[in-house]
């Protein structure tokens, strides 16, 4: 029950934010959504010159387009875009979920994650590197190097969960937006361009963790 009601409150959130904007076609890449940074939880890339769209969230699906985890006693995050090739043929190929490994970024807070608004990242395949993994992260294949820039990362204050109380903390969502681009070489070379995302996280398990 408890699962299902967050499910709810999670597509509200959704709704509210994209109540005065929509997802637009990209004017050169008609089939991927245009950049934006409106939390409109929207997303893409090509690979190797096929369309990859994010993931769209769902009444009934736990899925997200975006999540990012802070280990922040190992000043590090993880951010994982999810999603799928737009073709139905490669619909079940993968990669379903492209992670971004960054170091040297400290993010113990909610109030934390606007150190990275407008920041840009050089994935030098070493200390920061991409890939391709299963849900959630837990298995990383791949040390690729590229960039990833961040647009607009900031609170939503006019949307508020929680009441203060105790296990019920005052929550805000956050807007996270910005481009990425890849090079990544296992037993195929995949070429990552174009790529954007926006979306907007709430501190939860399956969408913006601090893991201590």
């Amino acid at each position: 029950m408890k699962t299902n009601l967050l499910l709810i409150i999670l597509t509200i959130v959704a709704l509210v934010s994209c109540k005065k904007a929509s997802v637009r076609p990209d004017t050169e890449n008609p089939e991927l959504p245009a950049y934006s940074e409106q939390g409109l939880n929207a997303g893409g890339m090509l690979i190797n010159n096929k369309s990859w769209i994010s993931s769209r969230i769902g009444l009934f699906s736990t899925a997200r387009p975006l999540q990012l985890f802070s280990y922040p006693n190992g000043d590090s995050i993880v951010v994982l875009l999810n999603g799928g090739y737009k073709d139905s043929r490669l619909q079940y190929q993968q990669p379903r979920t492209i992670f971004i490994v960054l170091k040297n970024i400290r993010i113990a807070t909610d109030n934390d994650l606007l150190k990275l608004n407008g920041k840009s990242y050089n994935l030098d395949g070493n200390i920061n590197y991409g890939g391709f993994s299963d849900s959630y992260g837990y298995k990383k294949t791949g040390n690729s190097v590229g960039n990833i820039t961040f647009g607009k990362v900031s609170e939503i204050n006019n949307i508020t969960y929680g009441d203060g109380s105790p296990n019920n903390p005052i929550l805000h969502p956050y807007i996270v937006s910005g481009r990425l681009e890849m090079n990544l070489t296992t037993t195929t070379n995949y070429v990552l361009t174009k790529g954007r995302f926006d979306v907007n996280i709430l501190r939860s398990y399956n969408q913006f963790a601090i893991i201590l």
